[in-house]
C-alpha cells in the first residue's frame, strides 16, 4: 500500500501543477487586460509593453478623480502612456470631500504598490488631478518632494500653497492647465508666478472653456513635457 501511494504521488504533482497554472492564467485572464491590472483596493495599474528589459525603469503617473479615479480613467490616457512609454495607476479612494490627509496616505499606499510591483523610475514619478484633486496632486509633491518629480494641476486653487517650500522644488516639474473662463483661472495665474519667480520649472496653459478636466489634446503635451524634461 505504501508503494503504490509512492507510485501515485507523481501523478498527483502532476495534477497539482496542471491546477497551478491553470489558476495562474485564470488569474492573468481576469486581472490583466491590454497590460492592466485592477487590485483589491480599486486601484488599477497600467503598463505599456509585455514585459521590461532586465535594468530598464520608467517614467509613472498617478491619476487622483474627483470621485475616486477608476479604470475609466485609466483607459482615457492608454494611448497617451503606449506613446510616452509611461507606466500609470489610478488611486480609487482619493477624492473631493474627504480630510486631506487620509487622501495622502491612500495615495502613498498606491506609490508604494506602484514603486514596489512594477519596474519605475523613482526619479520620474508624477501625479495628476482636476480642480479639488488638482489641489491634493499639489499638496503631493510639496509635502512628498522625494517621491514626486512633477505634477500636472488642472482647474486647480491655491489652497496648497502654504504647503510649497520653494528651497524643496528645486528641479521639480510643474504644469498647471486653466480654462479661459475657469473660476480658478486667477489662481492659476498667481501660482503661476510664485513658481516662476522662485526658478521653479513652470508652464501654465490656458484654454478654451470653462472649469472642466483637460481634454486629451491638452493633457498629452502636459504629460509629454514632464517626460522629456526629466530625463
Amino acid at each position: 500500500m505504501g508503494e503504490k501511494a509512492k507510485m501515485l504521488e507523481p501523478k498527483r504533482l502532476n495534477r497539482l501543477k496542471r491546477l497551478f497554472i491553470f489558476v495562474a492564467i485564470l488569474s492573468t485572464t481576469m486581472g490583466f487586460g491590454r497590460g492592466i491590472y485592477c487590485d483589491a483596493d480599486s486601484d488599477c495599474f497600467y503598463t505599456p509593453f509585455d514585459s521590461a528589459r532586465a535594468g530598464v525603469y520608467y517614467p509613472a503617473l498617478i491619476i487622483l478623480s474627483c470621485t475616486g479615479a477608476t479604470r475609466a480613467d485609466l483607459d482615457s490616457v492608454i494611448s497617451m502612456a503606449d506613446s510616452l512609454g509611461m507606466i500609470v495607476a489610478t488611486c480609487h479612494a482619493s477624492r473631493n470631500h474627504r480630510d486631506i490627509m487620509i487622501n495622502d496616505r491612500d495615495i502613498l499606499r498606491t506609490y508604494e504598490k506602484m514603486v514596489r510591483d512594477y519596474p519605475v523610475d523613482p526619479e520620474r514619478i508624477f501625479i495628476y488631478g482636476f480642480s479639488g484633486q488638482a489641489v491634493q496632486a499639489l499638496a503631493e509633491l510639496f509635502n512628498h518632494p522625494k517621491y514626486f518629480r512633477g505634477v500636472v494641476s488642472v482647474c486647480g486653487h491655491a489652497a496648497a500653497m502654504p504647503a510649497a517650500k520653494m528651497n524643496e522644488l528645486e528641479g521639480k516639474l510643474i504644469y498647471l492647465i486653466s480654462k479661459e473662463d475657469d473660476w480658478n483661472l486667477k489662481a492659476n495665474q498667481d501660482m503661476y508666478n510664485t513658481f516662476f519667480t522662485s526658478n521653479i520649472s513652470v508652464k501654465l496653459f490656458v484654454a478654451p472653456g470653462e472649469h472642466a478636466p483637460a481634454a486629451a489634446q491638452d493633457l498629452f503635451p502636459a504629460l509629454q513635457w514632464l517626460a522629456e524634461n526629466s530625463k
